[in-house]
């Protein structure tokens, strides 16, 4: 079933350095690069290794090379294979993720077609996504979020590091079973179907950014660095941790992290 580790994904802190490193000192072969991604193939001159910076996609991944997705996606149910969702269309075949027995995450990936599908790119975010490659891993429950959201009544800016939020986790979470989200994932979720308008309009967030000095306000806005302008990502990642305890070490007293994200949200606009 699976043939070879046909590509691996790493994220890089820069990419112009990385190239060069991989490029020059490692000597690996550049096959393409673009703003965000470059391309390489280890010294078998088959398998990939896939160099970016886009806080979209994930840290590391594996990709496996199958004979066929789709064949596996029927026979899913005799292997015992779950999958995220099914087959979508890549640039010469099929990609799927898929849950084994144990709970372990695996990416798929065919060359069953021989025509390229379109503008579809292998390692290319999902199409209406915020989050991309990441929002795989946990499919969406609409209706169960939906439902989640609307007892809780607060809008979504109102959430991050609240109790509403836990209670909101708790519920929505209660719908996967044994195999839950993350708080990451549940965030990403709500903010792809407010994206997407499926959200029921709450009105404006009742919480408030605390009062601070311009000062500090230019301290935040250091910390940020370019996250300033991805607002949205930051909830529920070490990155956004990183923010809150850098900006809480030029504090007299430290700010709540709901409150920090309540004055990145304004930073952010």
């Amino acid at each position: 079933m699976l043939r070879k580790v046909d590509r691996i994904i790493l994220r890089v802190p820069g990419l112009e350095s990385a190239v060069r490193y991989y490029r020059d000192v490692i000597g690996l072969k550049l096959l393409k690069q673009d703003a965000r991604i470059a391309n390489f193939h280890l010294a078998d001159g088959q398998t990939e290794l896939v160099l970016h910076d886009d806080p979209d996609l994930p840290n590391e991944a594996f990709y496996y090379l199958v004979d066929s997705v789709r064949d596996l996606y029927q026979r899913r149910d005799e292997l015992k294979l779950k999958f995220v969702s099914p087959p979508s269309p890549v640039s010469r075949g099929y990609r799927a993720t898929v849950k084994d027995p144990f709970g372990s995450v695996l990416l798929l990936l065919d060359r069953s077609t021989e025509a390229s599908a379109g503008n579809t790119v292998e390692d290319a975010k999902s199409p209406g996504s915020l989050f991309g490659g990441i929002e795989q891993r946990s499919a969406v429950k609409k209706d169960a979020l939906i439902q989640a959201y609307e007892r809780i009544a607060r809008t979504a800016d109102d959430l991050p590091y609240t109790p509403h939020f836990e209670t909101l986790y708790s519920a929505y979470a209660a719908a996967y079973g044994e195999s839950k989200p993350t708080r990451a994932e549940v965030w990403r979720h709500l903010l792809n179907l407010r994206k997407g308008g499926k959200l029921p309009k709450l009105g404006e967030a009742r919480s408030r950014p605390p009062e601070v000095s311009p000062e500090d306000r230019e301290k935040l806005r250091a910390a940020l660095g370019e996250d300033i302008g991805k607002r949205d990502r930051l909830p529920y990642t070490k990155r956004f941790d990183e923010i809150v305890d850098a900006f809480n070490v030029t504090q007299q007293r430290p700010i709540s992290p709901h409150l920090v994200w309540r004055l990145v949200a304004t930073l952010a606009k």
